[in-house]
């Protein structure tokens, strides 16, 4: 019980530190198209946030499965990473496009759920 409840945790640390993490530098190579608030509408930013996302799901779910040794927790993480992003988004909703929030929540579960398939397997 332990070992799966520290996979979640090291799942949630690991989605945290690469999506902010890489937020960070794509606001540095980007800045010229984020306003001083470090928001931006320019598509080709938005995607690379979306890709950057996936990415940090697929790590999070590879991460929670390999050190929880099992599948079930990456659904609980997945959970717990929906439920975080949920209020963001709603956070942000007039700040950015629709479909981009559409897709960052759309694509959170799946990612992180692929990310552990097959993760458990060492």
């Amino acid at each position: 019980m332990l070992k799966q409840f520290m996979g979640v945790m090291a799942g949630y640390l690991v989605w945290t530190v690469v999506f902010l993490g890489g937020s960070t530098l794509l606001r540095s190579a980007m800045a010229g198209v984020h306003d001083a608030e470090g928001l931006t509408r320019d598509p080709l930013a938005l995607v690379l946030y979306l890709v950057l996302s996936f990415a940090a799901s697929f790590l999070a779910g590879r991460t929670t499965a390999r050190l929880a040794g099992a599948v079930r927790p990456v659904f609980i993480l997945a959970g717990l990473l929906l439920a975080t992003g949920i209020p963001v988004q709603i956070g942000s909703w007039d700040q950015l496009p629709v479909w981009y929030h559409l897709i960052f929540l759309g694509m959170l579960v799946p990612m992180t759920l692929a990310g552990g398939r097959g993760g458990e397997l060492r």
